[in-house]
C-alpha cells in the first residue's frame, strides 16, 4: 500500500505562500542523504521550533515538510503550502512521469524562458529565451577555459568594484569582499507584477551589483583607484555600485591538477576562451543577476528600457534579475520515442535501478547460469558479448541489442545488424564505456593521449585488477594519479579513432566538407575536449566542442573517447570523512536493531524458531547490561583481557564445556511465543519451512557443530594467521550458538582453527530469498570482542550481474553497522563488546538483511518507503533478488559445500525444498505468461517480468534436470 509520492525535489522553483513569493527547494523529506552538518549552519532556519528540531536531529525534515531557500533566508514549510512553479533538469538527467511509471527517459535537450526585472527601473518583461542572457559576473567559478593547448577549471575568482560616493567621487575598490551591502530605508517594498520587491533586490549578495548601496572602511576607499575626484576623509565611506568585474582567476589545469593564477589584465588572458556548456542557456535560477548578450540591441527587441551611460560615468548599469523561469525538455524514452515536455510534468528518476538501460548504451553479457567451480566472485573483463542497446521494454525488463562481432573491435562497422531480445538481468556495463549524455570526455588527439612513435596509444594494452584500479581513480578525478592511472588502462581499437566520423557546426545535422572540417579542426582552439550530447545506436557518441563559437559537434566511436571528470574544490576533503560525517549518511531505520541475544538471555527451548519482525527492536537497558543483570564480560574477564600473556591462548586450543549437541528440537506448528519481559511476539508460522508438512526428521543435521577437519582453501580467512583470542569469551559465543540458533541458520567451526566459523543461512519464508542458501565466513581477531569479527559473504552465481541484496556485495563485502562497515545512527546499531555476539550478527543477517523488501535496505531509501515513486523499483528489486537467489540454490546443489553438504542434502531432498522450489518457479513462470494468476500465496512472488522470466526459465530447466537425475 503506497501513499502519496514526493511532491517536490531539490532545485524545484516553488511559490511559498499566497502572495506568490518564489523560493528554491533546498531539502525534502524524501531525500536519501541526511544532512546532519548543515552547509548553512551560520544561517537561521525559520519554521516551527519542533519541526526545526526534528530536522536538526534526523538530518531530514519530517514527512510532508520541505526546506526552501528564499531571498531572506531558509524556511521549513509544509508541502501543502507550496506550489510547483518550475522544475530544474540538465541534459543527461533521467526522468519519469509521476506515479508508478515503469518507463524512464533521458533528457537530451533543455530550453528555458525567463522573466526579467530591471534592478533600477523595476520594469518586468517575460518570455525571454535563456540563450539571450549571460551572467553579469562572467566567467564564474567552476567554468572551463582553454588557450587551445591547455584546459583549466576556474577554482576561484577575485573582484574589484566601482563605487560612486555621495559627493560624486568615483573609485575602484580592489577588494570587493570588504564591502558591506546595506538596504536604504527608502527602498520600496512594493513588488511589481511578476517581479521582485526592490528592497529584496537590494539585499546582500556574495558580490556587489550595480545600484546596491555599500559601506566600507575609509582605508579601503583611500587606497582605491580614483577615476573621478579625490579621497575626502569628511565624506562617508559609502556609495552606490556602478560596476563589479573580475580581477583575477585561480585555475586548476586538467588533467594534471596543477594550480595556477591569472590576472585578467595580463596579455595572455586574451588567448583564453570559455567553454560554452550545453546547459549555459538553461540553468538559470530565480535571483540570478544577468545582462543581455547583445546589449542595447537585444533590449530593444524585447522592449526593455535602458538607462544611459552618460549619467553613470560612461558605465553600463543595466543589470537584470531573473524573477521566474519556465523549462521545457526534450526526452528520449527507453522505447526510443521522443517527446517535448513541460518540466513540471516530469519527476527526476533519482533512485535508479541497477539494471536499467537506455538506447545507445554499451552493455555486456556473461552466462551466469553456467556451472561454476569456484566460490570467489569473478572480476575478469572477459565478457561473452558486448553490444549496443537499441530499444528497451521497461515494463517487461528486456532490451533489443546489437552485438559486436568481436569484443576487441568496438567500431560501428563491426556491429551486427541482428537484434536480440535480452533480459535486463543478463546485462552489466562493460569497462571504460559507461558514458551518458552530459558527460565530459577527452578525444583521442588530446595532448596527453597522443600516439607514440610506434603508432599505438599511450593507453597500453592491459586489464585485470590494475585496470579496475585505474578506472576507479579516473572516475574520482584524482588529479595527482591521473597520468599513472591512464598508463594501466586497456586500449580500444585505434582504427578510425584519430579523426571523427563526422563534424557539424552548431546545431545543424548535415555533414560539412573535408576542407571545412580541416579549417575548423586547425583553429587555435581546444578541439580535444567536449561534452556528449547524444548516444548513437551505432555505438558512437556525438561530442559538442564548446570552445568553438558556435559550438562544433563531432562523432566518435564511444570506445575512442575517455571520461574527463571535473571535481569541485568543496569535495576535496570527502575522502577523509569523520565519524560525524558518516553519521550524516542515512541507513534503514530497521537495519540491524536486533541487540538482544546474550548469554542466558533467551531460553534454548523456546527460541528454536525465533524470527525477528522488522518492527521489533529489543535494546539493552542503560549501561549495556542485559535484562537478567548479567553481561558478556565480568570483572575477572576484563582483568584477563588486560593480562594478555596469561589468559590469551593459541588458536589451536579446544575450549572447555562445548558439546556437539543436536540443535534441532522442534516446536509445535503455528505456535506463537511471547517473551513477556520484552513484549516481543515471535511467530512460529513466519519461519516454519524447515519442517513444514514433514513429520519425518530422521537425519536432521546439527545446527552447530565443531568439525574435526580443518577449513578448506575456499574459506575466505583460511590463509590468515590464527589470532590470539579470549578463550572464555569464545566459549560463551559457542555455547550461545550451540543453544540458541534459530531455524534456518547452521554454523560450523573447526577443532584446529577455533577462530574461524562458517555459517549457512536459509532465506526466510515470505521473502524473495525463501529456501535459498547464503553462506558466510567469519573470523575472530585479536581485537574481539572489543571489535566485531570479520565477515565475508559468498556471492554464489551472480558473477558480476549484480548484488542479491543492498547489504551484500558481489566481492564479499557486507555493509552492516553491526560489523562496523556502515555507520549506525545510534549506539544500539553498532557493535558492543559486552552485549553483541556472533549470534546477533547471524540473526540480523537472516531477519533484517534477507527481508521481504530488500530495496529499502539501500542507504537512505527508507525515506521513500510507501511512495509511488519507489514502489515500482522495490517490486523490481524483489523480482531480481528472487531470480538471482534461485541461482544460489543451483550453485549449492552443483558444488560440494563440504561443511554443509549434509544440510543441503537434507533440506533440498529429504525436506523436499527442491521440489517446492520447482513448483514455485513453475507457478511463477506460468503466471508470467498469462494475464491471470492461477494461484496466489501471501507474501510470495507470483509473477515476474519477461526479462526475469528468461533467467528464471533457465534456472528452472537446470534444477529440473538435476532433480530428474537425482530421482534416477
Amino acid at each position: 500500500m503506497t501513499t502519496t509520492g514526493p511532491l517536490f525535489y531539490i532545485e524545484d522553483t516553488v511559490y511559498t505562500n499566497s502572495s506568490n513569493n518564489i523560493g528554491i527547494v533546498d531539502k525534502t523529506w524524501h531525500d536519501t542523504y541526511r544532512d546532519y552538518h548543515d552547509k548553512y549552519e551560520d544561517e537561521t532556519l525559520h519554521g516551527p521550533p519542533e519541526i526545526v528540531d526534528y530536522y536538526l536531529l534526523h538530518g531530514l525534515p519530517p514527512r510532508g515538510w520541505t526546506i526552501v531557500a528564499e531571498t531572506l533566508g531558509r524556511r521549513i514549510i509544509p508541502d501543502s503550502a507550496l506550489r510547483l512553479f518550475d522544475r530544474s533538469f540538465a541534459s543527461g538527467d533521467l526522468c519519469k512521469y509521476a506515479g508508478r511509471a515503469s518507463q524512464s527517459g533521458v533528457i537530451i535537450e533543455v530550453s528555458m524562458t525567463v522573466s526579467l526585472q530591471h534592478t533600477q527601473t523595476n520594469q518586468v518583461v517575460h518570455d525571454i529565451p535563456g540563450d539571450e542572457i549571460q551572467l553579469y559576473i562572467y566567467p564564474e567559478r567552476g567554468q572551463l577555459i582553454s588557450d587551445g593547448e591547455r584546459l583549466g577549471e576556474i577554482t576561484g575568482t577575485s573582484y574589484r568594484t566601482l563605487i560612486r560616493q555621495f559627493n560624486g567621487g568615483t573609485v575602484w575598490v580592489n577588494d570587493a569582499t570588504e564591502l558591506d551591502i546595506i538596504v536604504p530605508p527608502s527602498v520600496s517594498t512594493v513588488t511589481p507584477p511578476g517581479g521582485i520587491a526592490p528592497s529584496l533586490i537590494a539585499e546582500p549578495t556574495e558580490v556587489p551589483f550595480p545600484h546596491q548601496t555599500v559601506m566600507t572602511s575609509r582605508e579601503n576607499i583611500r587606497r582605491g583607484q580614483w577615476i573621478y575626484g579625490v579621497y575626502d576623509p569628511v565624506v562617508p565611506a559609502a556609495g552606490t555600485v556602478l560596476k563589479t568585474e573580475i580581477q583575477s582567476l585561480s585555475l586548476r589545469w586538467l588533467p594534471d591538477g596543477i594550480e595556477d593564477f591569472i590576472d585578467i589584465e595580463d596579455a595572455d588572458y586574451s588567448k583564453f576562451k570559455v567553454c560554452l556548456d550545453v546547459m549555459d542557456s538553461s540553468h538559470w535560477t530565480v535571483g540570478d543577476r544577468v545582462v543581455m548578450k547583445n546589449g542595447s540591441e537585444a533590449c530593444s527587441s524585447y522592449g526593455i528600457s535602458r538607462l544611459g551611460r552618460e549619467r553613470y560615468c560612461g558605465f553600463d548599469v543595466n543589470t537584470l534579475i531573473i524573477t521566474s523561469t519556465s523549462t521545457t525538455v526534450k526526452v528520449q524514452w527507453q522505447d526510443l520515442t521522443e517527446t517535448v515536455e513541460d518540466a513540471k510534468n516530469l519527476t527526476p528518476y533519482l533512485l535508479v535501478d541497477d539494471h536499467d538501460v537506455w538506447p545507445g548504451e554499451y552493455i555486456a553479457r556473461k552466462d551466469i547460469n553456467a556451472k561454476q567451480s569456484a566460490y570467489k566472485f569473478d572480476t575478469s573483463d572477459d565478457y561473452n558479448q558486448i553490444g549496443v542497446v537499441q530499444c528497451v521494454n521497461s515494463k517487461e525488463r528486456t532490451a533489443k541489442v546489437r552485438w559486436f562481432r568481436d569484443t576487441e573491435n568496438l567500431v560501428s562497422d563491426n556491429l551486427s545488424t541482428d537484434l536480440e531480445d535480452v533480459s535486463f538481468y543478463e546485462l552489466l556495463p562493460p569497462p571504460l564505456i559507461s558514458y551518458g549524455v552530459g558527460d565530459y570526455v577527452y578525444l583521442p588527439h588530446a595532448p596527453f593521449l597522443k600516439a607514440t612513435s610506434g603508432g599505438t596509444s599511450l593507453l597500453e594494452q592491459g586489464g585485470g585488477m590494475m585496470s579496475y584500479l585505474a578506472r576507479a581513480i579516473l572516475t574520482q578525478g584524482n588529479h595527482q594519479l591521473t597520468q599513472l592511472a591512464r598508463s594501466f588502462l586497456p586500449s580500444r581499437p585505434t582504427s578510425g579513432q584519430q579523426t571523427p566520423t563526422s563534424v557539424t557546426s552548431g546545431h545543424d545535422s548535415g555533414d560539412i566538407s573535408t576542407t571545412e572540417t580541416s579549417q575548423i579542426m586547425n583553429q587555435p582552439v581546444c578541439d580535444w575536449y567536449g561534452q556528449i550530447t547524444s548516444l548513437n545506436l551505432d555505438g558512437s557518441v556525438t561530442v559538442r566542442l564548446g570552445f568553438f563559437d558556435p559550438p562544433v559537434d563531432v562523432v566518435y566511436p564511444a570506445s575512442a573517447v575517455i571520461a574527463a571528470p571535473v571535481d569541485d574544490d568543496d569535495d576535496d576533503d570527502d575522502d577523509d570523512l569523520s565519524d560525524a560525517d558518516y553519521d550524516a549518511i542515512s541507513w534503514s531505520d530497521n537495519e540491524d536493531e536486533v541487540d538482544y541475544l546474550h548469554d542466558g538471555g533467551i531460553s534454548a527451548t523456546d527460541t528454536r524458531r525465533l524470527m525477528i519482525t522488522r518492527e521489533a527492536s529489543i535494546l539493552h537497558p542503560e549501561g549495556g547490561e542485559v535484562s537478567d543483570g548479567s553481561s558478556w564480560e565480568d570483572d575477572e574477564e576484563v582483568q584477563e583481557d588486560e593480562n594478555e600473556d596469561a589468559e590469551y591462548g593459541s588458536a589451536g586450543e579446544e575450549p572447555q564445556n562445548v558439546s556437539h549437541v543436536n540443535m534441532s528440537k522442534q516446536l509445535s506448528e503455528n505456535s506463537v511465543l511471547e517473551d513477556s519481559s520484552r513484549g516481543i511476539k515471535v511467530s512460529e508460522e513466519a519461519a516454519k519451512h524447515d519442517t513444514e508438512n514433514n513429520e519425518d526428521n530422521e537425519g536432521l543435521p546439527e545446527r552447530f557443530l565443531i568439525l574435526d577437519s580443518g577449513p578448506g582453501s575456499d574459506h575466505h580467512y583460511e590463509s590468515e594467521l590464527p589470532a590470539k583470542f579470549n578463550h572464555r569469551r569464545l566459549a560463551r559465543e559457542r555455547n550461545i550458538l550451540n543453544s540458541s540458533l534459530p531455524d534456518g541458520i547452521y554454523v560450523r567451526t573447526y577443532a584446529n582453527r577455533l577462530d574461524l566459523f562458517r555459517a549457512l543461512i536459509i532465506g526466510p519464508s515470505g521473502t524473495p530469498y525463501e529456501m535459498a542458501p547464503f553462506m558466510f565466513d567469519i573470523q575472530i581477531t585479536s581485537s574481539f570482542p572489543r571489535e566485531a569479527p570479520l565477515c565475508f559473504f559468498h556471492s554464489w552465481s551472480t558473477n558480476g550481474i549484480g548484488r542479491v541484496n543492498p547489504n551484500l556485495y558481489e566481492d564479499g563485502k557486507i555493509c552492516l553497522s553491526l560489523l562496523g562497515t556502515w555507520p549506525g545512527e545510534t549506539s544500539s546499531e553498532k557493535w558492543n563488546s559486552e552485549t553483541s555476539s556472533i549470534l546477533q550478527l547471524l540473526v540480523s543477517l537472516q531477519a533484517l538483511v534477507l527481508n521481504k523488501t530488500p530495496y529499502y535496505n539501500e542507504a537512505g531509501y527508507d525515506a521513500v518507503q510507501n511512495t509511488d515513486e519507489s514502489a515500482v523499483n522495490a517490486e523490481l528489486y524483489s523480482e531480481r533478488t528472487f531470480v538471482l537467489s534461485r541461482g544460489f540454490v543451483l550453485y549449492a546443489l552443483e558444488n560440494n559445500v563440504e561443511e554443509f553438504q549434509n544440510v543441503i542434502e537434507y533440506l533440498y531432498f529429504k525436506q523436499s525444498y527442491l521440489r517446492k522450489i520447482l513448483e514455485w518457479e513453475k507457478e511463477v513462470l506460468d503466471n508470467s505468461e498469462t494475464d491471470q494468476i492461477t494461484s496466489s500465496t501471501s507474501d510470495r512472488i507470483t509473477r515476474v517480468t519477461k526479462g526475469a522470466r528468461i533467467l528464471l526459465l533457465k534456472n528452472y530447466q537446470s534444477l529440473k534436470r538435476l532433480a530428474d537425475a537425482t530421482r534416477k
